[in-house]
């Protein structure tokens, strides 16, 4: 982890934290109310469920490492120069860990800017993130979704998304999004996708709300196989699902 002299740390952000800890003070107030009107027993196993929410909310959050940048696979061999697109980029988690193996090359990094999804999310936040890691001048934030990518066919060497696709709703909006991320891509071009998979490291870091959303990785190599990328490599590194493709040349 990289300090500026200022001796600040770069943060990546706490994904849906109002919206968790919402739900589980909601819960919690409940299952106490119905502890002192209704049931002891109920009141007693609602309180739990919403602590449990919030510990495997934490216990997620920690294994993220969200004070440093993502590691990239070994499998990824990254030359330097590349022009690379992260999508979904949040602030800057996957844009600065690729950013941080280049050397005449550069990340452009685009998200909707959803504050629910993580608060504070900006690119300014994300430029300062960047900042921080020493890579402020290897990186570009803009405003894109990646349903609808504001690029060309064929501009990029490479294409990153981590925690993005498993978010859209249906294989419907998954396959949309690959499909996307196939056009944007030169040929022979490669595509790292990184999401939490449902296994059992799932079950126990994800609230079941969570948890059942997540896709099993035979589920993704069909979708990425459907979507007409080839070459797959697979590897599992910090609790994430890593997906490496290529587009056909």
């Amino acid at each position: 982890m990289k300090m500026d002299v200022e001796g600040r740390k770069p943060h990546y952000g706490y994904y849906a934290l109002p919206i968790l800890v919402a739900l589980s003070v909601i819960i919690i107030v409940l299952g106490a109310l119905v502890f002192v009107f209704l049931s002891q027993v109920v009141g007693v196993v609602l309180v739990l469920f919403g602590i449990y929410l919030f510990s495997a909310y934490g216990i997620s959050m920690y294994f993220a490492g969200q004070s440093k940048a993502a590691e990239i696979p070994e499998m990824l061999r990254i030359r330097g120069d590349e022009k690379v697109l992260d999508v979904g980029c949040g602030l800057g988690k996957m844009t600065v860990g690729v950013a941080k193996h280049l050397t005449t090359g550069k990340v452009i990094g685009v998200d909707i800017w959803d504050k629910m999804e993580i608060p504070g999310n900006s690119p300014e936040r994300a430029y300062e993130n960047a900042k921080i890691e020493g890579v402020l001048d290897k990186v570009e934030f803009r405003t894109g979704n990646v349903l609808s990518l504001p690029f060309p066919d064929n501009s990029f060497d490479l294409v990153t998304s981590s925690s993005v696709i498993n978010n859209l709703h249906g294989d419907a909006e998954k396959s949309k999004a690959l499909a996307e991320i196939f056009r944007v891509l030169r040929p022979s071009g490669k595509f790292l996708m990184a999401e939490p998979l449902r296994n059992m490291r799932g079950f126990f870091t994800f609230s079941p709300f969570a948890f059942f959303e997540l896709l099993p990785k035979d589920r993704w190599i069909t979708l990425l196989e459907k979507a007409k990328f080839i070459k797959l490599k697979y590897s599992y590194q910090s609790g994430m699902g890593m997906f490496l493709v290529e587009k056909p040349q």
